[in-house]
């Protein structure tokens, strides 16, 4: 679960690649470790085993670390083969009310695949001569994604049940104030109206409609114009 220094507000965008580097990725070693199960106890878990050419899945923090020692080499994530990624991207326009399962980091997963180790080459080690369409790929499946949730955000009208599934950590981080906002909004209008409905203490002073009867008006005399008829 990503932390934030408050749960109420959303995170900050480098508090969101922190917690994604303790996202799984697959690593192939190049080394062994001489313990009995060939694995390394850190922190955050025991992670391995690794021995030369078997794979493994570590933390995206310890893959990225072994590899700038070239300690290891990186698979790509299964969910940004090109093959799945176009899969994803005709779902996603297909249908307008519904959110392809992805993974919850999943774009700073990509943006740290893609922009980490330029000097030594990882993107390019890392996906091979389909570097550009994956990058392509991942940047489209994101615009169509974020499409939906503003149309879907724009149809708003109360403070009804929205559903949300399959939303990535990114997206829910950026809508999540919106949505406080509004429901909060929401939340005091009805309040004024049921106030003003029931009789109750009026909220927010004039902003509430006044329940009270209009007092009656003596009637106008009207003059007669003499030569008006």
């Amino acid at each position: 679960m990503a932390y934030c220094r408050q749960q109420q507000w959303p995170c900050t965008p480098e508090e969101m690649y922190f917690n994604a580097k303790d996202e799984l990725i697959t690593i192939v070693p190049n080394f062994s470790v001489p313990t009995e199960n060939a694995t390394c106890i850190c922190i955050s878990g025991e992670w391995g085993p690794f021995q030369p050419n078997r794979e493994c899945a570590v933390p995206l923090w310890l893959a990225h670390t072994l590899w700038k020692r070239k300690r290891c080499s990186i698979r790509p994530p299964s969910w940004m083969a090109v093959e799945h990624l176009d899969a994803v991207l005709g779902l996603e326009r297909q249908d307008a009310s519904a959110f392809q399962p992805l993974p919850s980091h999943y774009i700073e997963v990509a943006h740290f695949l893609f922009t980490s180790g330029t000097d030594g080459n990882l993107p390019q080690e890392v996906f091979g001569d389909e570097l550009s369409r994956v990058k392509d790929l991942v940047e489209l499946v994101q615009k169509a994604r974020w499409n939906k949730i503003m149309a879907g955000l724009a149809t708003l009208q109360g403070a009804i049940t929205v559903k949300l599934n399959n939303l990535a950590a990114m997206e829910i981080n950026a809508v999540r104030p919106f949505f406080l906002g509004s429901l909060n909004m929401f939340y005091t209008y009805q309040r004024m109206e049921e106030a003003a409905i029931g009789g109750g203490s009026q909220l927010g002073g004039s902003l509430a409609p006044s329940t009270q009867p209009l007092q009656q008006q003596p009637a106008r005399q009207l003059r007669r114009a003499g030569g008006v008829r």
